[in-house]
């Protein structure tokens, strides 16, 4: 599944001129290393997940980290990127409250383009972790992010056993 998320990210960030990135859930920096992006600032929730993004790359001029706590994050358009980036948070996000404040994060500090990894559905599988829910973002971004529309969508392949709907989710501004 790595593999197959730096290969669209890439080819998108190529595609797109893209020289700037924020990744909203950066976790531990593994994905990260297989990115090709100039310039990377990567936000988490979790101290951990921060401070091994730091040991691995704190050295590297191109990236840089932050502790992201939703809570006391306002950001009037200081924090931007050409590119903004979710990978396998909004699973996480059971709260309604706190997933329309990261999704308003997440828009608001692109200034051209949203890539979204999820599975983008409200149906609840049979079986699944008290701690995630599907969510369709799509609705979302149409009610609340007006001006960004879907330009592509890349779908997991089905050989990587993901549930139907799961892929990236392009956005343009």
């Amino acid at each position: 599944m790595a593999e197959f998320k730096a290969k669209v990210l890439n080819e998108f960030i190529g595609e797109n001129s893209s020289s700037r990135c924020i990744e909203f859930g950066c976790g531990d920096g593994n994905q990260l290393g297989m990115l090709k992006i100039p310039s990377y600032l990567g936000c988490d929730v979790a101290p951990d997940a921060v401070e091994l993004c730091i040991e691995k790359y704190g050295n590297d001029g191109s990236k840089s980290f932050m502790l992201y706590d939703p809570k006391y994050f306002v950001n009037n358009s200081f924090i931007t990127a050409d590119l903004t980036l979710s990978m396998d948070v909004i699973l996480h996000l059971i709260e309604d409250e706190i997933y329309a404040d990261y999704m308003s994060a997440l828009f608001a500090a692109s200034t051209k383009n949203v890539a979204i990894f999820t599975t983008a559905t409200d149906v609840q599988p049979g079986k699944m972790a008290p701690h995630n829910k599907f969510r369709d973002h799509r609705p979302w971004v149409r009610d609340f992010a007006p001006t960004f529309r879907e330009i592509k969508s890349v779908l997991a392949p089905s050989e990587l056993r993901y549930p139907e709907d799961t892929g990236f989710y392009f956005y343009s501004n």
